[in-house]
């Protein structure tokens, strides 16, 4: 004759006592995992609920993927969740909840997973989301996997990345003795350039600064720079023979598409000096 199962909580007291013998783990960063899967072996069968009686009763926590152990996904650990995982696997009862392969805690609680299953990849730290996605407690751009993310280059500023093309480009026009514009971009005697651009209204259409920090579309030197500035006169209501040509002036001109971008980029970060 075919044998009765044995009942969930003649199952449960077996397999508490065979818990005592359950030695903790080592635990380390924010890991993906599969809930179930309480001793992150990468698979969920008896001996997740041999783990989680384990550390519940015998002293063999804390667990290395609370958030696995969590198998009802209730927001705790505690005696519900190797029932729960018993009744899956001897019972027909339901899957534990998502996530069922190597994936982040769809549900927010206290609890955290600090070692995943072997089989399931590391996070990987996005560097503009604000949210510490790997779990090392560094965020964005202070975490160590974002050396050299774009998101984390350092703010364009004028003295190391926009005046030496100024210097190169600009104030053999905008300089003593010619100071074409009424616009002295030259560091002689004293001057200052950067002070010469932020907020001071251009001559040539004034309902424009030079360098409006935050907004380089309304700004006119990168209108002049990006061959723009007729249709932005003709926009503010200024004459568009006053506007001039595109700079640098004649066969200088035009800068590249690059250094254009890295003008817009400067301004559209605010300008910083």
């Amino acid at each position: 004759m075919p044998r009765n199962p044995l009942p969930l909580t003649t199952l449960v007291i077996l397999i508490l006592i065979g818990s005592m013998w359950v030695s903790p783990e080592t635990a380390r960063g924010q890991m993906l995992f599969s809930r179930g899967d309480c001793n992150t072996d990468g698979v969920r069968n008896i001996a997740d609920v041999v783990h989680g009686l384990g550390i519940l009763f015998s002293g063999a926590g804390p667990a290395n993927c609370a958030d696995a152990c969590d198998v009802n996904d209730d927001g705790g650990n505690d005696i519900s969740d190797p029932i729960y995982m018993l009744g899956n696997l001897f019972s027909g009862g339901p899957n534990p909840p998502l996530p069922d392969d190597c994936g982040p805690d769809p549900t927010a609680d206290t609890l955290d997973c600090l070692s995943g299953p072997a089989s399931c990849p590391p996070p990987v730290e996005d560097c503009s989301n604000g949210v510490d996605d790997d779990g090392d407690l560094d965020v964005d751009c202070a975490d160590s996997d974002c050396q050299g993310d774009p998101a984390c280059a350092p703010p364009a500023s004028f003295v190391v990345d926009i005046y030496p093309i100024i210097s190169d480009q600009c104030v053999f026009c905008h300089g003593p003795p010619s100071n074409f514009a009424n616009l002295d971009l030259s560091l002689e005697a004293g001057n200052d350039p950067y002070a010469r651009l932020i907020n001071v209204p251009s001559i040539e259409c004034s309902s424009y600064v030079l360098v409006e920090p935050d907004v380089a579309g309304s700004s006119w030197l990168w209108r002049k720079i990006s061959g723009t500035h007729v249709e932005a006169a003709v926009g503010a209501g200024c004459d568009p023979a006053d506007a001039g040509t595109q700079m640098p002036l004649g066969p200088f001109c035009c800068l590249e598409q690059e250094t254009i971008d890295l003008f817009e980029q400067w301004i559209n970060e605010g300008a910083n000096p």
